[in-house]
């Protein structure tokens, strides 16, 4: 299934319904009336009387409309050309608002002319950004950002591996299949979607490789109470694992725990990775936080503003939380079995 969610054609539109697409819309149209208030105004006081007219004058009818446009969402992106049905709906809409408001009813129809120009530009708009956003410089891009990790991972599992040849031969050739697994989704097509459990069981293989390296000193506990289908970018999870081991149980003396995390509450899902750190490390590990910026550079081409990755550093903790949209994987019934395993 793929993951980059965007609209064909050359009338292209969003998806309303999105919280990324409502702000920027809010704001637009606030800088619009910004821009006509300052206009109109000689002063200071003048201003802002003249910006809460307007206002009032729009507010209504623009709650209305991003309400209409979210709902008629699935319909318009079925439509040939949903620019058009856009502006008629933002025209519908304040025009009853100003019938409900005006007991000679009255219309201005300026008033609509303009609403119909700015919901037109605004239309125009969101069809070329959605049109410089086609699938295929993001898909570039991510096979950019995926590419990036898989040094950085090969390099460190590699020495786990070595380091246990001599000494026990069997658990290094059990480390290498765990590497072989692992790095077999690496190689995926990163435009294809992963799944919370995928997720969960390619950072449980990269764990044991740790476990082996390190001993007693990694300690790692669970708690998931989220859906397994829950759709996830892949490489998610073990980029994140993989930084709470380097810079924090392995900068340890004593053993350090690792706490993973999964919630799902009001159709977001939260994972939170917890790990212990060091105020004077035993072993200073250089890092240039390219695991946090590389997901959160795809969790914008993915999830666009629907998606945040955020951390916090304590005196003896480092807590790094990713939140995102919960989105059931959906298997396409109609393909062969082996076709549906892989995607």
């Amino acid at each position: 299934m793929a993951i980059i969610r965007q609209s064909f054609g050359l009338t292209a539109l969003p998806d309303f319904r999105r919280a990324a697409v409502i702000v920027r819309l809010i704001a637009a149209v606030g800088l619009l009336l910004v821009a006509l208030a300052l206009r109109k105004a000689e002063t200071g006081h003048d201003f802002v009387a003249s910006g809460a007219v307007l206002a009032r004058m729009v507010a209504p009818g623009l709650v209305l409309t991003l309400a209409g446009l979210a709902l008629a969402s699935p319909w318009l992106s079925r439509r040939r050309h949903p620019a058009p049905w856009s502006v008629a709906l933002a025209v519908v809409v304040f025009a009853l608002v100003e019938l409900s408001n005006n007991a000679g009813h009255v219309i201005r129809w300026p008033f609509l002319g303009w609403v119909a120009l700015t919901t037109a530009l605004l239309m125009h708009y969101f069809s070329l950004r959605e049109r410089a956003l086609s699938p295929a410089l993001p898909e570039a891009r991510l096979a950019a950002l995926t590419a990036r990790i898989r040094p950085h991972f090969l390099f460190n599992s590699l020495n786990a591996a070595i380091s246990l040849i001599r000494s026990r031969p069997a658990r290094a050739e059990m480390v290498l299949e765990n590497l072989a697994d692992l790095f077999r989704a690496q190689l995926a097509d990163p435009g294809r979607s992963s799944t919370l459990a995928r997720e969960v069981e390619l950072a449980r293989l990269y764990l044991a490789i740790e476990a082996e390296r390190l001993g007693e000193r990694l300690k790692v506990s669970w708690q998931l109470d989220a859906p397994d289908d829950a759709l996830l970018p892949p490489l998610l999870l073990q980029p994140l694992v993989e930084n709470a081991v380097s810079h924090g149980v392995e900068t340890l003396i004593v053993p350090g725990e690792i706490r993973i995390e999964a919630t799902l509450h009001r159709r977001r899902l939260a994972i939170t990775i917890h790990n212990p750190v060091a105020d004077e490390p035993a072993l200073k590990v250089a890092g240039n936080h390219m695991a946090l910026g590389n997901i959160s550079e795809r969790l914008a081409l993915m999830f666009d503003g629907d998606a945040t990755l955020s951390t916090e550093r304590s005196e003896d903790s480092f807590v790094t939380r990713l939140e995102l949209p919960y989105r059931p994987v959906v298997i396409d019934t109609h393909l062969p079995a082996f076709l549906r395993e892989r995607g």
